[in-house]
């Protein structure tokens, strides 16, 4: 590809390992693997293994691996790349890019480059290249699941399905406006075309939404009065002796957060200051952090000890420690589930861990992408302007009509990333490290 310039970069993490992986991509990637590649054809296969020397520059041999050719533009950035694959040593490879940098047509490629490449020769759209990202960064088997779903192209197939019927509507619309004789009757049963359109936009909205809550992980707060017993809960669904436990109220005098894994759904548990009427000057901090913690968390554990009642109707409520008393009735109204259990003693833990699951999301065979925030931004965006397309389709003009399908369309353009802005795309890349 003229006027692109060659990039190399290192692909393969910092730690030792046994492979390492150097990436070169651009016009002069098979000269400039030369550099340090005996064994390399002078024409070779493509994608082919060769068994290859490499060298400090100077012929001093200082490994042996594989040599891999992809020639553009089908290879994964679009243009020539060479794959060096040598030992996991960090000093080796560190060696063997120094020499191919030396090269004056070559630079060390910035985070996400080589990806971002893929993504500006049309080898993916931008929902491929944030799948790549979340896969790597992926910490549990939900997220893992979710991003090779995005990978595999689950969520552009259904995007396409809001997309394709939705510019068909649009011509048949504009046929109808600028030629209303030859086209007359084209633009026919908008409404009834909209509205199936409007039910796969909302499907994979709500999809997307229990998709960015796997791709983030959930937040799950604990609080209550101090005693109720946050801190032995805390550590018994951590499985480890994290926060300081003590019969001593206000124990606890600031957040702490821990990580579990909940049937494959990454989970930061957070604990929090006991709430009580007069708190000291230290506690009180601590409180106010703690109505902080409630207010951002996807899910609140209200735990109440013996002989105390809920204060709130929009949490999950846990009564504490059975094995001292028998909790008592607390009123709430019905359809509100509560749970009694012993952290102690582990009675009611797993009734506990499913009805976490459950609130969470229940099942995670419907969030089938890894979804982010600006997918679910985007997605409300293109489903408000259908809906409103919808209802102007009988009560409006079909200039208006026409109008919020092309807001719809201007929201799945930067979506998929084919008319996104370079901001976005910066923001998005950066997440790479330098190699990928």
């Amino acid at each position: 590809m003229t006027g692109v310039s060659t990039i190399a970069a290192i692909a393969t993490g910092p730690a030792a390992g046994g492979i390492g992986i150097i990436r070169i991509s651009g016009p002069e990637a098979l000269q400039t693997a030369r550099r340090v590649v005996i064994g390399l054809p002078e024409r070779p296969s493509p994608r082919h293994a060769y068994l290859a020397r490499f060298t400090d520059g100077n012929e001093t041999v200082l490994d042996e691996g594989l040599a891999l050719f992809f020639p553009g533009p089908r290879s994964f950035t679009g243009d020539d790349v060479v794959e060096l694959h040598a030992h996991g040593a960090p000093r080796l490879l560190s060696m063997l890019l120094d020499v191919i940098l030396r090269a004056e047509t070559v630079r060390l490629a910035t985070p996400g480059e080589f990806t971002r490449r893929a993504y500006l020769a049309g080898r993916i759209d931008l929902t491929h290249a944030e799948a790549l990202a979340d896969l790597i960064s992926a910490e549990s088997e939900a997220q893992v699941r979710a991003a090779a779903a995005q990978l595999t192209g689950e969520f552009g197939e259904r995007l396409s399905k809001v997309k394709a019927p939705l510019l068909a509507l649009q011509a048949d619309i504009e046929g109808a406006m600028d030629f209303p004789e030859e086209a007359e009757g084209a633009e026919k049963d908008a409404a009834g075309r909209l509205s199936e359109i409007v039910k796969n936009a909302r499907s994979l909205l709500d999809d997307s939404k229990r998709g960015a809550l796997i791709r983030r992980g959930a937040r799950v707060v604990l609080f209550g009065p101090v005693n109720a017993g946050k801190s032995t809960l805390f550590n018994a669904l951590l499985g480890a002796n994290r926060a300081l436990v003590d019969e001593e109220p206000g124990t606890t005098r600031d957040t702490l957060e821990g990580k579990l894994e909940l049937n494959g759904l990454a989970v930061t548990l957070v604990d929090t200051a006991g709430l009580r009427d007069e708190p000291g000057r230290i506690e009180k901090l601590g409180i106010e952090r703690t109505k902080e913690a409630v207010a951002s968390a996807d899910l609140t554990l209200e735990l109440v000890p013996p002989g105390a009642k809920p204060t709130r109707d929009d949490t999950l409520v846990v009564h504490t420690k059975i094995d001292t008393v028998t909790p008592s009735p607390s009123g709430r109204g019905p359809g509100v589930r509560e749970l009694s259990l012993s952290a102690k003693t582990g009675e009611g833990l797993e009734a506990l861990r499913d009805e976490l699951f459950k609130r969470l999301g229940g099942t995670l065979a419907g969030a089938v992408v890894s979804s982010s925030e600006r997918h679910v931004r985007a997605l409300s965006d293109i489903v408000e302007a259908l809906e409103r397309a919808s209802s102007a389709a009988s009560v409006s003009t079909l200039e208006v009509v026409a109008g919020e399908i092309g807001v719809a369309l201007d929201a799945i353009a930067e979506l998929d990333g084919s008319d996104a802005r370079t901001e976005l795309l910066d923001a998005i890349f950066q997440r790479f490290c330098i190699g990928k």
